[in-house]
């Protein structure tokens, strides 16, 4: 007995079809919404690393005339490498999360040609789904590439970002010892 009897061994199943091509759909609109979600969080720790790195840079002179000997070299040390962890934590979300990003999606073509007579016409319109399927897969993998690239950067970025802050924290807390 046939497991699938209105299934024929030669055709494939058009609503299956169709019910895989509307999921794959749904696929690609969450990975890119990933993505672009990932890349506002970059551009969020981008944007407080860069504040972080200019007020830093801003008030370094004035905190380094407050203290002297090894504390001033300290307080140095400290506030420099603050810099350093802040300046990668910028540079690291503008460019692995912030910059454009090539992005693979099925081409003005492809859909052309599914609005197409010859499409509308085509008697086993399954294999119009399959090279949807065929088109989605690819812009969902580039897509999924493009936010787990973009998650890595994040992640980078916001442990440079909290060494930059720790760094600083450390130098306020020696001006602070050394003014009490």
């Amino acid at each position: 007995m046939d497991a699938y009897p209105n299934q024929s061994p030669t055709k494939p199943n058009a609503e299956a079809i169709a019910w895989y091509v509307e999921e794959a759909q749904r696929l690609l609109e969450d990975q890119q919404r990933r993505a672009e979600s990932l890349r506002t969080r970059g551009g969020q720790v981008a944007g407080f690393g860069a504040v972080f790195l200019a007020l830093i840079g801003g008030n370094a002179a004035k905190i380094l005339e407050t203290a002297d000997g090894c504390t001033g070299t300290a307080i140095g040390l400290a506030l420099l490498g603050a810099s350093l962890c802040l300046a990668v934590s910028v540079v690291v979300a503008g460019v692995g999360v912030i910059k454009p990003q090539p992005f693979a999606s099925i081409s003005a073509d492809e859909i052309t040609n599914y609005v197409s007579d010859r499409f509308q016409s085509e008697p086993d319109l399954w294999r119009v789904h399959v090279r949807s399927l065929r088109a989605l897969e690819t812009a969902t993998r580039n897509a999924q590439d493009g936010g787990n690239a973009a998650a890595k950067a994040i992640n980078v970025s916001l442990y440079a970002f909290l060494a930059g802050l720790a760094f600083s924290v450390l130098a306020i807390g020696i001006l602070i010892v050394e003014l009490i």
